[in-house]
């Protein structure tokens, strides 16, 4: 089993990036571990040279450290990616303060609401992880448009679209991650992953990093 963790950016509506998360959660093939990280509390700069690391910002580099692999899922602002997770990234080691980022299999995938997102965070994106030694999914980029009804106040995925889109990106960012993991020899052989059945209604999202059943 491989650990994963999922980073998502803020879409500018609060409630669907918690569905989302929600969506990616369920979706996730069986026989691996999602934690959500949530990087809310870190420092509003990037890491000094000069002074020790505050305590919030050794919490996270040790949470991204432990992970097998990473899902970074990103909104569009200004033609970027947001500065909350550019700054998250940036803790973990994308400013080249320090190495947890690098060789460690990450998957990406940007979000919009109502609209095709803008292609060029992604683009964004990659070049950060790439900057850093991250084992970034190849191309073509994944993006999810949610329009308007596409997850349900109860959580229940409307748009098979955005489901089919899901579940596809999903199983390719653990498909990648496995394939990396086995060439370092840090991971045995798994059993094949399960997907779940198109309309099972979703959980309404926790607040904190959830744990699978």
């Amino acid at each position: 089993m491989a650990r994963f963790g999922l980073m998502i950016g803020p879409l500018t509506e609060s409630r669907t990036t918690r569905r989302l998360a929600t969506l990616v959660h369920r979706l996730m093939p069986a026989g691996h571990e999602l934690v959500e990280l949530m990087y809310g509390d870190l420092p509003h700069h990037s890491p000094y040279s000069d002074v020790p690391a505050p305590s919030d910002g050794l919490a996270w580099r040790r949470s991204v450290a432990e992970l097998d692999a990473l899902i970074v899922i990103t909104s569009s602002h200004t033609r970027s990616i947001p500065g909350t997770l550019k700054n998250a990234l940036d803790w973990a080691g994308a400013d080249g303060s320090s190495r947890e980022l690098d060789g460690k299999p990450v998957a990406i995938a940007g979000a919009a609401i109502d609209e095709p997102g803008a292609f060029a965070s992604l683009t964004h994106l990659r070049t950060v992880l790439s900057d850093a030694g991250a084992r970034l999914m190849g191309q073509p980029e994944h993006m999810f448009t949610v329009l308007d009804g596409s997850l349900d106040d109860d959580g229940t995925c409307t748009d098979p679209v955005l489901f089919g889109a899901a579940e596809e990106f999903l199983a390719g960012a653990v498909g990648h991650a496995v394939h990396q993991l086995r060439a370092s020899g840090s991971l045995p052989v798994v059993s094949a992953p399960e997907s779940p059945a198109v309309g099972i209604p979703l959980a309404a999202a926790p607040a904190a990093a959830p744990e699978p059943a």
